[in-house]
């Protein structure tokens, strides 16, 4: 694909494969796999990595229509299994410190593997294990801080040092009840009754956030990964560019639409961004956009995937079993923010080509748009699959898991596109390493819950806030406590499940709920806003590292 632009210049890239390859692995160093492994040890994560998508993926229809007769699955082994295969790939994949990069040290496979022991430990022990909740053994309460530590070292490893650390306050804020100026105070627990609570039972690190994590959220990592292996994403990005090209503006069009397009099954802002941005930065420089504004518009563009349907991003997922309410309500209720936002982009796009004098770039491919369409188009199937399911009754997990087998059988109505036994084998392994900074971050998360539901902590914080209800709005009270809240933490939106769970977690009431749905929808948007806020511009950073590449 070339390009004849009334701005000259040179070239415009195609979507190539080496483009593509490049982005993937500045993603996987942004937000996944650190060491890049090769050898016995990346034969051996590989491993790891597809064994644990197939597990899941057995565990998400085993029981259901037509393998009625495959054994299920239950809750607790499940939730165990889940952590087990976190901790010892992120463990393998997350290096102790950037001292030790792309190599597996001996104490990585050490704490992999202990890891991994304590929780067979726990599923061997079955109910007479979680029976022992309230009255744990001497081996129980060492075992469960071992675990506990080993969970915020991973947790460390993956996603800094904001999550453990409000963790560790946590914990420390259960011990000290006693101590602390009303109306903090509680009684006061030891470390032997938090091990209890927080590793034994199903209410802290097992929780809710960890039932989504092994339930749905791997699941559509999965299902991503497929569609990435499939070439849906460059076919999103080549449609765009053919559908807004020879027009006025096509550069940020293009990229607004891409990102539309991109987003919703890819559910990550920071993949969606550098992806795109590989090919659309140079188009809007050479389209005359200032490099500030076209690195904002792909920030802009990206994080939209975090509310864009169907996979928006993992705080949806927590939304819905929170609130008890179906998966497929949230997408409905994220239908017109999202519509609206990338309106809105749509709008700003337009104002920045007139303030910066952006010209037309025009393009040649090696086929049009019709033929496009007509060759590629049954991506467009694969998108809204999940949806279409869901319409038709089926579970979130079995909608995802059937959507996930259609865009593997669609892949091979083209060559290029077949999902191969190497891709299969790739596309299962990065389904499961994509998910490793939101299950550790939901496992730990647990801690918090835990907490929360340990000390009272909900129903004090809930009397407190209250209290300045006369002072100030609802609606205005909960969306300037969340975006204050999201900001603290960095500005990523799946974090704003420990204020979901403080505000509202404890209210049952089904009426209540209902009128909650909005306050959360508008937290998720606080969420995705704060990713280009108060997150340091990943995806920004992003694309200017992609510049220094001269991707």
């Amino acid at each position: 694909m070339s390009e004849d632009g009334s701005g000259g210049g040179a070239a415009a890239p195609a979507v190539s494969e080496e483009q593509l390859q490049k982005a993937e692995a500045y993603v996987e160093a942004e937000e996944g796999v650190v060491n890049r492994l090769f050898g016995w040890a990346g034969r051996l994560v590989t491993s790891i990595a597809v064994a644990m998508s197939l597990f899941h993926l057995y565990a998400a229809i085993a029981g259901a229509w037509p393998f009625t007769d495959f054994p299920i699955i239950t809750t607790q082994p499940l939730r165990y299994a889940h952590v087990a295969f976190v901790l010892m790939l992120s463990f393998l994949l997350f290096p102790l410190s950037a001292r030790f990069p792309n190599r597996i040290r001996w104490w990585d496979i050490a704490a992999g593997l202990l890891g991994a022991a304590i929780l067979v430990y726990a599923i061997e022990g079955g109910e007479e294990f979680t029976d022992r909740a309230t009255m744990p053994t001497q081996l129980d309460v060492v075992l469960g801080v071992i675990f506990i530590i080993l969970l915020l070292e991973a947790t460390r490893r993956t996603t800094g040092w904001i999550v453990p650390f409000v963790a560790l306050s946590f914990i420390a804020y259960a011990m000290a009840g006693p101590y602390l100026p009303p109306p903090w105070t509680h009684r006061g627990y030891d470390i032997s009754q938090l091990v209890g609570h927080l590793f034994i039972t199903l209410e802290g690190i097992f929780g809710i956030p960890v039932d989504v994590s092994s339930s749905l959220i791997i699941l559509f990592t999965i299902y991503g990964a497929f569609l990435h292996h499939s070439g849906a994403g460059k076919f999103f990005i080549d449609f765009s560019m053919a559908l807004m090209g020879h027009k006025a503006n096509s550069a940020g069009r293009t990229v607004v639409l891409s990102s539309f397009l991109l987003g919703g099954p890819s559910g990550s802002g920071v993949a969606t961004t550098v992806t795109i941005g590989a090919v659309a930065y140079p188009l809007m420089q050479r389209a005359g956009f200032e490099k500030n504004a076209a690195g904002g518009l792909l920030a802009a563009g990206g994080l939209g995937a975090i509310i864009s349907p169907p996979v928006l991003g993992a705080a949806a997922f927590l939304i819905a079993e929170f609130l008890k309410i179906s998966y497929l309500d949230v997408i409905w209720m994220a239908v017109i923010p999202t519509c609206l936002y990338y309106l809105s982009l749509l709008f700003m796009v337009e104002l920045d080509a007139k303030r910066f004098g952006a010209h037309t770039v025009d393009f040649r491919q090696e086929l049009t748009l019709a033929q496009m369409t007509r060759r590629y188009g049954f991506h467009f199937v694969s998108l809204v699959s999940i949806i279409i399911f869901m319409l038709w009754g089926y579970s979130p997990t079995l909608a995802v898991f059937w959507s996930t087998v259609l865009t593997y059988g669609l892949s091979f109505l083209t060559r290029e596109t077949a999902i191969t036994p190497k891709k299969l084998v790739r596309a299962l392994s990065d389904g499961s390493t994509s998910v490793l900074t939101a299950a550790t971050t939901c496992a730990t998360a647990g801690i918090i819950v835990g907490v929360v539901t340990l000390t009272g902590l909900g129903l004090k914080f809930s009397s407190i806030v209250d209290r300045l209800r006369r002072r100030q709005p609802a609606a205005d009270r909960d969306l300037y406590r969340a975006d204050r809240l999201d900001r603290r933490l960095g500005g990523a939106g799946d974090r704003l499940l420990h204020y979901l769970r403080g505000r509202r977690g404890a209210r049952h009431d089904q009426a209540r709920r209902a009128r909650l749905c909005r306050p959360h929808v508008h937290l998720l948007l606080l969420g995705a806003v704060g990713g280009i806020a108060a997150d340091g511009a990943v995806a920004v950073r992003s694309r200017r590292d992609h510049r220094r590449r001269s991707l």
